[in-house]
């Protein structure tokens, strides 16, 4: 026996039992972070449901924040592995691809609301996170090149198609928590669609094989003119600052620094850093509805889609353009305010499914479960301005022209053959 009573040959046995328990206390918290995001979890209710008190939840993590980034892991991992496999195998580039979606959208993605609350973590939690999720987007533009290499996959930059991709498998539960639709949407519904979008994508039409070929709208149409009143520059400037920051990554001293001005001139307009933050939604809600609006002009369903991906991925890359949806600023609000903003983003949802129906109905678009496909098409450019790789100059027409075309046409190399509506 060793000093406190404890045999050698135990010791493997009580290692084992507490690396179960971690893993049982991260599952839950993931469960917790995915329904009220990292900010807005309840430490308690996680702790209780796992056997824990809080005192003794210490003896796995430092605090909140250290235990989202060991969450963050924990769920990331499993997808990593699963790339690596995919990597290994035989087969082409696109095939890897496919069998990789396949496994990664059966698992749990409530790491991509932590990697959207980046801006609660530390410096040094956030360099670890930012440098695991450049590994999977490296990997998986590896796969990408690949499939080109090989020909089971079109021409197209890896880069950004590795970043679409993710984006589209992990927006699900960041749609769950501003649409509040989980009943409605389970997450089992995208994996089936996902692999089919990646590899052909939506539509029925012949892929456009260079910019030139395709009629891409204008953000710059939609930019909305300097504001004419202080409130109104407060709200842009803070704007920029959450898309490019975060929203506790920005102080209002920040703000404030932004305009040259004072921060007694934030608060003569807004009593509180989360009524800026509703302030902020308010304008990006209503630059979203404009977007749509312009979508809408266009006759079919194809030609709307397109639109909507491609005013939306240039308006994310703008400073000017709305804010972006984290789960952070929806925890910022107050209950009636979640509640209003949930219903903006079904109104904007509801829009999309329509876009989705009407291109099966006019047989622009191939059928599939709309609701989904109509997520996932919003994860194409929720993630865009925070991914690409800052040291790549790439022209907003162009990124906006290959994310739409992975998510109309897919990446497989018969995409630029015309299909039949299924």
């Amino acid at each position: 026996m060793e000093k406190g009573g404890l045999a050698t040959k135990d010791r493997p046995l009580l290692s084992a039992a507490r690396a179960a328990r971690r893993a049982l206390l991260l599952d839950e918290a993931a469960d917790e972070f995915r329904r009220n995001g990292v900010a807005g979890a309840d430490l308690a209710l996680i702790t209780r449901n796992v056997g824990l008190t809080r005192s003794s939840l210490y003896n796995y993590c430092a605090d909140r924040n250290d235990l989202a980034r060991q969450c963050y892991f924990h769920l990331l991992e499993p997808m990593l592995q699963d790339l690596s496999r995919a990597m290994a195998r035989g087969g082409t580039g696109l095939g890897a691809i496919v069998d990789f979606l396949g496994e990664a959208c059966a698992r749990d993605q409530s790491h991509a609301i932590i990697a959207a609350e980046l801006d609660t973590l530390s410096d040094e939690g956030q360099r670890e996170i930012a440098r695991r999720q450049t590994e999977a987007f490296d990997m998986l533009a590896a796969l990408v090149a690949r499939g080109i290499a090989d020909g089971s996959v079109r021409p197209n930059d890896p880069a950004i198609a590795a970043r679409t991709i993710w984006g589209m498998i992990a927006w699900a539960p960041l749609g769950d928590i501003w649409a509040r639709r989980v009943e409605r949407d389970r997450p089992g519904r995208l994996s089936v669609e996902l692999p089919r979008i990646v590899e052909s994508g939506v539509s029925t039409a012949r892929a456009p094989a260079r910019i030139d070929d395709v009629e891409l709208e204008d953000w710059g149409v939609l930019v909305p003119p300097p504001p004419a009143d202080r409130a109104g520059e407060i709200v842009a400037a803070a704007s920029a600052l959450f898309n490019a920051r975060g929203v506790e990554g920005v102080s209002l001293d920040d703000v404030a620094s932004a305009l040259s001005a004072t921060k007694g001139l934030i608060y003569h307009h807004f009593d509180s850093k989360a009524a800026l933050v509703a302030q902020c939604l308010d304008r990006a809600f209503a630059l979203y509805a404009r977007l749509l609006d312009r979508a809408e002009r266009h006759p079919s369903g194809l030609d709307r889609a397109r639109a909507g991906i491609v005013l939306n991925v240039q308006a994310q890359l703008d400073p000017a353009g709305p804010m972006s949806l984290t789960a952070t600023s929806y925890h910022k609000l107050t209950a009636a305010e979640q509640q209003r903003f949930s219903a903006q983003t079904n109104q904007l949802l509801d829009r999309s499914i329509a876009t989705m129906e009407l291109g099966s109905a006019d047989g622009t678009l191939r059928p599939f479960e709309a609701e989904p496909t109509a997520l996932a098409s919003a994860g194409t450019f929720n993630f865009v301005a925070h991914w690409l790789p800052a040291d790549v100059a790439v022209s907003p027409h162009r990124v906006a022209f290959e994310v739409s075309n992975l998510f109309l046409h897919g990446i497989g190399a018969d995409a630029g053959r015309d299909r039949p509506a299924l």
